[in-house]
């Protein structure tokens, strides 16, 4: 394998074991603030839902960003409008399989190194679900 190669592919582990670890610490955060996990890491056709978490009657889905301190592109503008309309349809059909009668609601986590910001929560009709 060339150099370049390798140099790419080691980033991309590394990319991903530093997104798995954001978000095992997300986890634990919500967790400490009364969340329960419902399910992780969920492939939903060709999408990936990070966490499904619930409280009371709310049913959260959770989208987890990490960058390194300094990237380019910052965790906090990681999410485009068309990437939040896959993950409301992924969540759609996961709902149409087993639905949940509460409320939901979906909330970007983005990470920094060690620094996280957690954005404020968004009702289920703010993005337009298109079937």
């Amino acid at each position: 394998m060339p150099a370049a190669n390798r140099q790419l592919s080691q980033q991309g582990r590394r990319a991903r074991r530093s997104g798995r670890l954001a978000e095992r610490a997300t986890l634990w955060l919500l967790w400490l603030r009364g969340w329960d996990l419902v399910v992780e890491n969920l492939k939903v056709g060709r999408f990936e839902l990070d966490l499904l978490m619930a409280r009371g009657n709310e049913l959260r889905l959770v989208e987890v960003k990490a960058r390194r301190p300094g990237a380019w592109t910052a965790a906090d503008t990681a999410l485009s409008y068309e990437q939040r309309l896959r993950l409301q349809q992924a969540l759609r059909t996961y709902l149409d399989r087993i639905p949940w009668p509460g409320s939901v609601s979906f909330q970007r986590v983005s990470w920094a190194g060690w620094r996280v910001r957690f954005h404020p929560k968004e009702g289920w009709d703010t993005l337009k679900i298109q079937r």
